[in-house]
């Protein structure tokens, strides 16, 4: 006991510094909308969720991330509708490389969702980790 009181600054040091190892997002928020394609595989695993092909319809055809719906990124405000119909489920976003996804995650918050993320280097990083993709 004596230990706990005399070393009361080092036990809240402790404490802190582990619970920012398991939940990491305390320091920064849940700001973070990329996430890398293994953690996306883990999530859709995990969770509902809905995933968004941004590219055109050329690319979608030539391969895909499987249960994929495809949306031009243009064609997101159009569209918000069939979108928030998802809206409870974690919505993944992607593209070729990763920048298309990510300009769609902040025109999807705008719109008032919350529970979106991209794909870090898009279906690029997909393929580069061996993850299967599908052909219509």
């Amino acid at each position: 006991m004596d230990f706990l009181l005399n070393h009361v600054f080092l036990i809240i040091l402790v404490i802190t510094s582990g619970l920012l190892l398991i939940f990491p997002n305390l320091l920064t928020g849940s700001r973070e909308k990329k996430i890398s394609s293994k953690d996306s595989v883990l999530m859709m695993n995990r969770q509902p969720s809905f995933i968004i092909d941004v590219r055109d319809e050329q690319d979608f055809n030539l391969g895909h991330l499987q249960n994929a719906t495809n949306i031009k990124l243009d064609e997101i405000p159009d569209k918000i509708s069939v979108i928030k119909k998802h809206s409870k489920k974690l919505i993944i976003v992607y593209c070729q490389k990763g920048v298309r996804s990510e300009q769609a995650v902040n025109i999807l918050i705008k719109l008032g969702l919350d529970k979106v993320v991209s794909i870090e280097g898009g279906i690029n990083a997909w393929i580069k980790e061996q993850l299967p993709i599908a052909n219509k």
